[in-house]
């Protein structure tokens, strides 16, 4: 059988080299490339067409968030295992709404990290153990969320374009599900961003989990 094929993304060096040099001790597991920031993820995924990238969530002009929304919109087959040293709610509901097969804590050991590259790999979901107990409370908040009074201030174009971008869909895909031009598309989630005072897309799709959308608006 082949070997996994893997991308690491950090924006530390010192941290993609142990990686590196962790990972090539296990067999069936080959790291492929490495990336330090979002953009440069992309652009390396798209060359290199890895099985699995190991993405870290906090990193500079693009975080792993927006970059693994962007990877499986372009690579829907890649499975995408976001490293984090922190753990929260928000973190982990936004990285599953953009298409994360699994969300692990830098402090994981080794064998547990190989155990959760291999699971992915296979096709399976995963969540750090340390961070299920978060989303398992978000979850039950949720039912309640749906007539929150940050969502009245939005028009009902602008609660479909949140509910879209809730489920990941890029300017793109926005406009040619509502059937408006891009531009419209993008100006729609300027004002969305500016009415629920967040400043990048992935807290508006954390926003739009604790409201329970798109559920609550969809559902």
């Amino acid at each position: 059988m082949a070997d996994t094929r893997l991308l690491i993304v950090d924006d530390h060096e010192v941290v993609r080299a142990g990686l590196r040099a962790l990972l090539q001790l296990h067999d069936g597991l080959t790291v492929v490339g490495e990336a330090a920031d979002g953009e440069e993820a992309i652009r390396e995924a798209l060359r290199l067409r890895p099985d699995v990238v190991l993405m870290d969530v906090r990193m500079g002009a693009m975080d792993g968030i927006e970059a693994c929304r962007a990877l499986k919109s372009e690579l829907p087959a890649v499975r995408v295992l976001m490293l984090t040293s922190y753990g929260t709610q928000e973190a982990v509901l936004a990285a599953l709404m953009a298409g994360a097969a699994g969300f692990l804590l830098k402090n994981a050991g080794q064998h547990e990290l190989v155990r959760a590259i291999r699971a992915v790999a296979r096709g399976e979901s995963l969540l750090d153990p340390a961070v299920t107990r978060l989303v398992t409370q978000r979850l039950v908040e949720l039912s309640e969320r749906a007539e929150h009074p940050l969502l009245k201030a939005l028009s009902p174009r602008e609660r479909e374009v949140l509910a879209l971008v809730a489920q990941g869909g890029t300017n793109r895909e926005i406009a040619l599900r509502l059937v408006i031009s891009e531009v419209t598309a993008r100006n729609h989630v300027s004002h969305i961003l500016e009415k629920l005072g967040v400043h990048r897309r992935a807290e508006a799709a954390a926003l739009a989990a604790q409201l329970g959308i798109p559920a609550a608006l969809t559902g």
